[in-house]
């Protein structure tokens, strides 16, 4: 091998590798929110939002909740951002006070838009079956689900 061959070789290996390391974000869109908040460390509060992924109003808790008052059945998109350990995974349920039906959302798990997830109440009781979409009304933290 000449030394010109080598070094237009080589020239061009390297200009292979510069092109394959430039970073992602700058060729593709910005991360959206909900990306960005799942990537956090727990905080240890049950976030939701008015709209999927992580938009319009939202509320947030850290303890157990009978009335979402504000938030209540019209919730479509979660995120537990809870600590790990005892009371780590979150009870939703339909109605007010713990009742109605529920579903569970373990520790880190988030749900952008529970209207594309299709995700159904699955306890006994009011709702059952029933989209959860825009029908939360209360959560409890659980050891497990």
């Amino acid at each position: 091998m000449t030394f010109m061959t080598h070094a237009l070789s080589t020239g061009l290996a390297a200009l292979a590798v510069a092109t394959l390391a430039v970073p992602v974000a700058e060729a593709g869109p910005a991360v959206p929110a909900a990306a960005a908040a799942a990537a956090a460390a727990p905080d240890g509060f049950l976030y939701a939002w008015e709209h999927p992924h992580a938009k319009g109003a939202h509320c947030k808790w850290n303890a157990d909740n009978a009335n979402w008052a504000g938030c209540s059945d019209k919730v479509s998109d979660v995120w537990n951002n809870g600590f790990p350990g005892r009371r780590e995974d979150v009870r939703l349920y339909n109605d007010l006070e713990w009742t109605g039906s529920w579903v569970c959302l373990h520790r880190g798990d988030s749900i952008p838009d529970l209207g594309a997830n299709g995700l159904k109440w699955f306890g006994s009781g009011h709702g059952q079956g029933e989209p959860v979409n825009d029908s939360i009304s209360s959560h409890t933290w659980v050891d497990a689900c």
